[in-house]
């Protein structure tokens, strides 16, 4: 898959480039009546997806939107958002609250879904490739929904003109739809092949593995934001079928998580961002969180007294993080957390040595000899260990506290860390805990773990803190629209909190 996917980019540059896809006719018309003729064409519509899905969701705009970073100290670019004020960094045009590169690869997913008729693909090869694209639609939808709440729901590929916003439950029962019809398309992971019959290794392709983990998160949000908890049951039955029959198994130990789960595609990986060191495939090393919080000594020509301009998590928080000393991801996600402690803060700034992400890449030759070029880690969406400790989580809720407890110490036995004792109190909050600790900075994870089980005022800072009941329901935690979605849309409406709030336009 990888040697094509920055090739095969065909109908990813017909899609539009801004909101106004919403109110303008497409122009594909001609091109639709010579393309779709072979699976070749397909594939490279696929391929084209995900070169969309991932130039989108590898994008550090993803890092900018993460508010629930457990960092001391945070830059502005952070800080603000993090405290819930982002109009203070983020005006209304800034990327960061614009849902349009979101919605172009709903716009090619559209494409696929409306067009893949025409090709006349056997039903093996068709079900392959559509059930692609509404496994990656219905992924896209589910990241719009948890981070603007109510959004336009494009349905097809020639569905334009103004649009209002849908309730994020329409676009979840939609996703849920999509995902439905996904589940029974596409094959396990290790049955996945190409075109060519070459079986594919990439976990950025869906499988139905990937499809049944998505539900599990979707049931599970759907269910605690909108009190509908006989969902519940449905999460636990996705996410059974994921621990169960899905075909992943968990690595050996957190130096297997940091060495071989965060380079990509493992056995315990389900849904990825796929890099490897090929030209032009990598993404810029600020793209990753790991490029900003990562100094010394995973980042090279750097030394322990290298300042920490963006991010900074303090030696003391890591510590209450991780309090147990058996556990081994202190020593795994942390460079020498103990024996650095008794450091100079001249030196270490107080802070926790991250060391996560091992992918470095370095810069040969010129000027920038040596310095790092990129990761080739991959940006892992979900991994198993998440789906088991997201059980965990959903069977506390429904009462099985022991299956909630199995699962819990299932991750804390591969950890090296002690089982779970009911001296640690609330089983819930133990889980949550362990869901920071094991999933510590993936992919904004915290942020909806912390809005799922409705601790934000507890956990998340600034004006998190002080959200009214009220405030929730005029949508406060959700980001405000960018001002790009009004163009041409009379209907486009602000959420009601943010249009109070440094946002009425």
């Amino acid at each position: 898959m990888k040697k094509n996917i920055l090739l095969l980019m065909f109908l990813a540059a017909l899609v539009f480039a801004c909101d106004d896809f919403l109110t303008e006719e497409p122009e594909i018309a001609v091109t639709n009546n010579n393309f779709w003729k072979t699976e070749k064409d397909v594939e490279s519509a696929v391929y084209g997806l995900h070169g969309e899905f991932r130039a989108v969701f590898g994008d550090v705009v993803m890092l900018y939107r993460d508010r629930g970073l457990p960092f001391d100290y945070l830059n502005a670019i952070w800080q603000y958002p993090s405290n819930n004020q982002p109009s203070y960094v983020w005006n209304a045009s800034y990327p960061a609250i614009s849902w349009a590169n979101e919605y172009r690869v709903i716009a090619q997913a559209n494409l696929i879904i409306d067009n893949i008729d025409r090709a006349n693909l056997p039903e093996v090869r068709h079900n392959y490739y559509l059930g692609q694209a509404y496994c990656i639609r219905a992924y896209v939808y589910f990241y719009i929904l948890r981070t603007w709440g109510d959004a336009p729901l494009i349905k097809e590929s020639v569905d334009v003109g103004e649009k209002a916003r849908t309730s994020w439950q329409e676009l979840a029962d939609f996703a849920i739809g999509d995902l439905k019809l996904a589940v029974k398309m596409l094959p396990k992971a290790r049955d996945l092949q190409d075109a060519s019959g070459i079986k594919v290794t990439s976990k950025q392709v869906p499988s139905s593995g990937t499809v049944h983990a998505i539900l599990a998160h979707l049931y599970a949000w759907k269910a605690a934001l909108n009190n509908e908890m006989e969902l519940n049951k449905l999460a636990i039955a996705e996410a059974d079928s994921v621990i169960k029959y899905g075909g992943y198994s968990l690595v050996g130990s957190p130096k297997e998580v940091c060495d071989v789960v965060m380079l990509g595609n493992s056995d315990e990986g389900i849904f990825e961002i796929d890099y490897q060191d090929l030209p032009g495939d990598l993404k810029g090393s600020g793209a990753f969180i790991a490029g900003a919080c990562q100094k010394w000594p995973i980042q090279p020509l750097t030394t322990p007294a290298t300042r920490r301009s963006l991010m900074r998590l303090n030696n003391s928080t890591a510590m209450e993080m991780y309090m147990d000393v058996s556990d081994e991801r202190r020593d795994e996600y942390f460079y020498k957390l103990d024996s650095m402690a008794g450091v100079s803060t001249s030196v270490t700034q107080g802070a926790a040595y991250i060391s996560k992400w091992r992918g470095v890449i370095t810069n040969v030759g010129g000027s920038g000899d040596g310095t790092l070029k990129a990761y080739e880690d991959n940006e892992i969406l979900i991994r198993l260990a998440d789906i088991i400790l997201l059980r965990a989580e959903v069977k506390a809720k429904t009462g099985d506290t022991q299956g909630a407890i199995n699962d819990l110490n299932t991750i804390r036995e591969r950890a090296g860390a002690s089982l779970y004792s009911v001296s640690e109190g609330d089983l819930q909050e133990a889980i949550a805990k362990e869901r920071d600790k094991e999933l510590f900075l993936e992919t904004g994870i915290r942020f909806y773990d912390i809005i799922r089980n409705g601790t934000f005022r507890e956990k998340l800072r600034g004006k998190f803190k002080t959200l009214t009941d009220q405030d929730v329901a005029d949508g406060a935690y959700y980001l405000p629209v960018g001002s790009g979605a009004f163009t041409n849309n009379t209907l486009m409406k602000q959420t009601i909190y943010w249009k109070r709030n440094g946002y009425a336009y």
